[in-house]
């Protein structure tokens, strides 16, 4: 990727606070050191939550630094990663870390939404763009009321986790109704023949969102219930007051979909660590 004009770099600037401001809604604890950032959770030890990023504004981080912070997510039973935009740094910075003993763990794909416009034909689908409508028998509301949201979390936990919940408590939902009330998550349900089949959650924090999940139940992948759950999630979002709208996938989860409705890769969210750690933890 070449260097950053001043609205991408932008963009990337805001899509890293949304993180942190997310991170702080989970009750994560961030402790700075130096040219880092630690995360962590005390009680869940999802390494989303636990993990080293460099401080806001530096182009460089010292190894001093990322091994203080490693030490301690190890003393408080984490294992230790680094996790970074890598369009905000230069090669060099990913040459420095390996020397430092770290390898690249994942990496995810952030797409944000740049519809492209201009002319088109008569009834011509253009790609970039999001529809106006669906195709009949596909729809979706935004879940709001305690029914709806029970609704969700049922198609959700189908769909993501392959796991059927015959009952939902009212203690899992109301968190949920909460989080909708408070203007921090759009719960999104996609029907077939108003069945419903699919599920898309949706994190604001003005003026950016975050689609953090689209899952449809199985056998029911591609009947067009992806990008509908999409789409009403972006426009929802816009009228919401966002004008940043992006989310992580991996290389190949629904990516040829979200280009299909605007959206395009800004950059590749890394995650190191050292291989040593993987190996301390087998049994």
């Amino acid at each position: 990727m070449g260097a950053l004009n001043r609205f991408e770099r932008q963009t990337l600037r805001a899509i890293q606070a949304h993180m942190r401001e997310t991170m702080q809604r989970k009750q994560v604890v961030i402790e700075h050191i130096g040219t880092v950032d630690v995360f962590f959770h005390p009680t869940n030890p999802d390494p989303h939550l636990n993990c080293v990023t460099p401080h806001k504004g530096v182009a460089w981080i010292r190894r001093e630094d990322l091994t203080t912070a490693f030490a301690g997510l190890e003393r408080l039973g984490r294992i230790p990663r680094l996790v970074f935009l890598d369009a905000l740094f230069p090669m060099a910075f990913q040459q420095q870390l390996e020397h430092m003993g770290l390898t690249l763990e994942h990496r995810r794909v952030v797409m944000g939404y740049r519809p492209l416009y201009g002319p088109n034909l008569p009834d011509e689908n253009p790609l970039g763009q999001l529809p106006q409508w669906f195709d009949e028998p596909v729809s979706t509301i935004i879940a709001t009321s305690d029914d709806e949201i029970a609704t969700w979390l049922r198609v959700f936990r189908s769909a993501y986790y392959n796991t059927e919940s015959i009952t939902i408590e009212l203690h899992e939902i109301r968190p949920l109704v909460t989080a909708v009330e408070q203007g921090e998550n759009l719960f999104v349900v996609g029907s077939y023949e108003n069945t419903p089949l699919g599920a898309a959650r949706v994190a604001i924090i003005p003026p950016t969102a975050e689609i953090q999940a689209v899952a449809t139940a199985p056998l029911w992948h591609g009947m067009g219930l992806e990008p509908a759950l999409i789409t009403t999630a972006v426009y929802t979002a816009l009228d919401q007051g966002c004008d940043t709208i992006f989310c992580f996938i991996s290389p190949t989860d629904l990516m040829q979909t979200y280009r299909r409705l605007g959206f395009i890769e800004l950059a590749n969210w890394l995650t190191l660590w050292r291989l040593e750690d993987d190996r301390n933890q087998s049994p």
